[in-house]
């Protein structure tokens, strides 16, 4: 489970890696384009911007996509991940994924049930006879 869980994480890191090498690639490019907006102001250059935005949200698309993808495998690694920059954690938090409230879902699903089957089998391994 543990070599498992690490070949998630790497499957994790190398997809964000290749999105922040792509972001690098884009983002010179994301600058000329606009400078020369600025200074010429022509509408060809629009088209141009419309073409890059679009590739760079399909590049963050993709990317999500495939951490939603290994999030099924291993979900732990998708709340807080080492690789994540600190600005990409907090926006994690403001949009309220927490690992909180993962917690609270799970008690959600399981309903009220929880804590006496907890209590259960605690009582079952010290010992005691449940009534």
């Amino acid at each position: 489970m543990g070599s498992s869980s690490k070949n998630i994480e790497q499957a994790q890191e190398c997809s964000y890696l290749e999105w922040m090498s792509l972001q690098s690639q884009r983002i010179p490019e994301l600058k000329q384009l606009l400078a020369q907006r600025r200074s010429h102001g022509d509408e060809d250059n629009d088209s141009k911007l419309r073409e890059l935005t679009g590739k760079i949200i399909g590049d963050f698309k993709n990317y999500a996509a495939k951490r939603a993808d290994l999030a099924h495998r291993c979900s732990s690694n998708y709340y807080a991940p080492t690789w994540n920059s600190p600005l990409e954690n907090a926006l994690i938090w403001m949009g309220g994924c927490r690992p909180s409230s993962f917690f609270r879902l799970v008690y959600a699903l399981c309903g009220s049930q929880t804590e006496i089957r907890v209590t259960q089998f605690l009582r079952n391994i010290d010992g005691y006879e449940s009534s």
